[in-house]
Order: C-alpha cells, then structure tokens, then sequence
C-alpha cells in the first residue's frame, strides 16, 4: 500500500483533523469510485484504507514511526497499568453476568439477576469514565508531540519513541472503549 498521508495529500503529522481526512476523502473518492469512468476499483480500495489509517490515532501514529510492521506488536503502556485490572474485572464480572441471565430459566431467576445488572452498569460507567480520563491526557501528549513535530525532515528517535508508546495507548484505550461499550449494550439488552 502507498502512503496514505500521500495518497490523500495531506502532511505527514502525528494530530489531524478528521474533517481534513474526510474532506480529502470525499474528494478523492468522487474521482476514483468504481461508478465514475475513470473510476478504479483498488485505488478506491486504496483510498478508504488510507483514510481509515489516517483517522485512527493509533495506525497514524504508527504510519508515521515506520509502518504497522514497525511496531512489533502492542505492549501495555506503563500508564495503563493501573487501569488494566479495572478493564479487566470488569469484563470479567459483565461476562459471568451475562452468562448467568442466558442460563437463566424462570422468571424468578432472572429478576434475580437485574439488580447485580443494574449495579453492573454503573460500574462499567465508572471504569469508561477513567478510560475517558486518560485518553485525555493521551491527546494531550498528542498535541505536544504534534507541536514539537519538525516542519520537514526527519523526526529525532526520541520522537518516534514517543509516536509508538502514544500508538501502543491509542491501541489500548480503543480497545477497552469498544469492549466496555460492548458488555453495557448487552446488559441494556438484557434488562429491555
């Protein structure tokens, strides 16, 4: 795959605006949407990947150390370690209820269960409050990096440092919002 910075004419920064992105896209994509006679079918492929990598913070940010293949993986940022057990736990105790409300047979035993559900809820409210935290500080770091971020030339190794471990943390807080969110929409279901 190009650069999707390239791809999509935008420069090579570690903060975009999503407007920007989709401005670009849009653009772009009237010219080379299969529909139009000059349109092409891969590059139009080419180009909706390009944008998605450019509005995640994470896949930019690794974009812009190297490529995806850089990155070797995700490891636990030392500030999330005190969140981890939280995420975790919680989603632990959200699947065992929900395991317990589908095992549920009679009315009697699934009222039972709405309470501890209900209780559930607002813990999963809590732990998405203190993600919402630290992805905070996360686009704060961001923006400092993109203010330090050099107009042309080569970042500093200190600088690519930093765009992996801030990637590493976008990949996380992603990661434990979507999971988070995921168990609250299935206790909401549950409790109608």
């Amino acid at each position: 795959m190009s650069d999707p910075f390239l791809l999509l004419g935008i420069a090579r920064r570690p903060l975009l605006d999503p407007e920007e992105v989709g401005s670009a896209y849009r653009r772009l994509a009237g010219e080379l949407h299969p529909d139009q006679a000059s349109g092409d079918v891969s590059k139009f492929r080419e180009l909706g990947e390009s944008a998605a990598i450019l509005k995640d913070p994470a896949r930019r940010l690794r974009e812009l150390a190297g490529g995806s293949q850089a990155s070797g993986g995700s490891s636990l940022p030392p500030e999330a370690s005190d969140l981890f057990p939280k995420v975790a736990g919680i989603l632990q105790q959200a699947d065992d209820l929900l395991e317990k409300q589908s095992r549920a047979t009679n009315a009697l035993a699934k009222a039972l269960l709405v309470t501890p559900l209900r209780k559930l809820t607002n813990d999963l409210e809590r732990v998405s409050s203190h993600l919402e935290s630290w992805k905070s500080t996360l686009y704060q770091e961001l923006q400092r990096v993109d203010q330090e971020w050099p107009e042309h030339g080569t970042p500093t190794p200190t600088a690519l440092t930093a765009l992996r471990r801030l990637a590493d943390s976008f990949t996380f807080a992603g990661r434990w919002e979507l999971q988070l969110r995921n168990r609250k929409l299935a206790i909401e279901a549950t409790l109608g």
